[in-house]
């Protein structure tokens, strides 16, 4: 049972602006969500975007309601734990998500395995790769160089705002890191199917590995027409939002691929769900991060652990805070590791 729920909010500054085709930020809003139950807590985080329609004011008035719906409730189905959530209130997936992560994080911990143990997984490291926005030529270069320099053997690259500023700068960067760096590009809906497809086309001779999400979200017509005209795999991600989307996407061959967030599929549940979903379509999944602190992003990377349909993982967002209230997962040799302590393994200001 549930004997308590508490939150706390956590507003830090990114080392540096960070730029999009959708808009850019210079800090990060994060809320922790502590669930106590007997001698046993669990931690999440949530990280409110334009993506699920949050705001930190959002947040915080759901959360502020969630004890009355939980507290007191048994804690050990999932599906029971969301069910109570949406009787709250449709959307306001971040905010779930810190509940949902929490719980995984307290049940594992009373199982006395690391998460991605709990939830069946054999490795406990995956590449991650670093995401460089939409910038100068010359800085996206001396980005790039600064990042593998410092371990990473994969980049994102962010387009979108002009096809063939993009093409050269992608060029750039492959000139720049050599062919064994892996190169991902992400397009955030910014493209028309036509330059989508031009563009489609160039990566592949950059032997780029993916393209993400290049048309508007709710145009999954041309997304499927970009996706059958390249030989290149193309993502879905702001166009995937929970199990129900990807399932459509999935039934009609909308995308190759499907960009998992858990800020998206409301936690843990659902993002089992919707990776199911695409590896029974024969589709390979990445996971992907928002602007969050360790506590989600150690979530994100045990969920991708459990599933070798997980190909990707995006997990970058915590390396561009400063002073994430959470810490506990190492980098090292190009890979995240997950802790191998009971739960997410990770430490935050929650914890006493």
């Amino acid at each position: 049972m549930i004997d308590s729920m508490k939150f706390r909010t956590f507003v830090n500054r990114r080392t540096r602006t960070f730029r999009i085709a959708s808009g850019s930020s210079d800090t990060e809003e994060n809320v922790v969500v502590k669930l106590v139950s007997g001698d046993d807590f669990g931690v999440g985080s949530g990280n409110p975007t334009d993506v699920t329609h949050e705001t930190l004011a959002s947040m915080e008035s759901f959360l502020g309601m969630v004890p009355k719906k939980i507290v007191g409730s048994d804690e050990n189905y999932p599906d029971k734990l969301h069910e109570r959530l949406d009787g709250i209130a449709t959307g306001n997936t971040a905010a779930k998500a810190a509940v949902d992560i929490a719980l995984f994080d307290l049940l594992s911990k009373r199982d006395k395995k690391p998460l991605y143990e709990f939830l069946g997984g054999k490795r406990d490291r995956m590449i991650t790769d670093m995401t460089i926005g939409i910038e100068s030529l010359e800085t996206t270069v001396q980005r790039a160089l600064e990042h593998t320099k410092s371990g990473f053997k994969a980049l994102k690259i962010k387009v979108g705002l002009d096809l063939e500023e993009d093409i050269r700068r992608v060029s750039a960067v492959r000139d720049a890191v050599g062919p064994k760096i892996q190169l991902r590009v992400d397009a955030n809906q910014g493209y028309t199917v036509e330059k989508a497809i031009k563009f489609c086309e160039v990566m592949e001779t950059l032997q780029v590995m993916v393209v993400e999400q290049p048309v508007k979200a709710e145009d999954y017509a041309s997304l499927k027409k970009v996706a059958e005209s390249s030989d290149l795999p193309v993502m879905a991600d702001e166009c995937v939002k929970s199990v129900l989307d990807a399932r459509k996407v999935a039934r009609e061959g909308i995308a190759d691929m499907i960009n998992i967030k858990l800020m998206k599929s409301a936690g843990i549940h659902d993002a089992v769900m919707i990776n199911r979903l695409a590896e029974a379509a024969d589709m390979g999944t990445m996971i992907g991060c928002m602007g969050e602190i360790q506590v989600s992003i150690a979530a994100g990377l045990h969920f991708a652990l459990s599933s070798e349909n997980v190909l990707f993982a995006d997990l970058d967002s915590h390396f561009n805070i400063i002073d994430d209230p959470s810490s506990g997962l190492v980098f090292e040799d190009g890979c995240l590791i997950a802790p191998k302590k009971p739960g997410l393994g990770i430490v935050t200001p929650l914890d006493g």
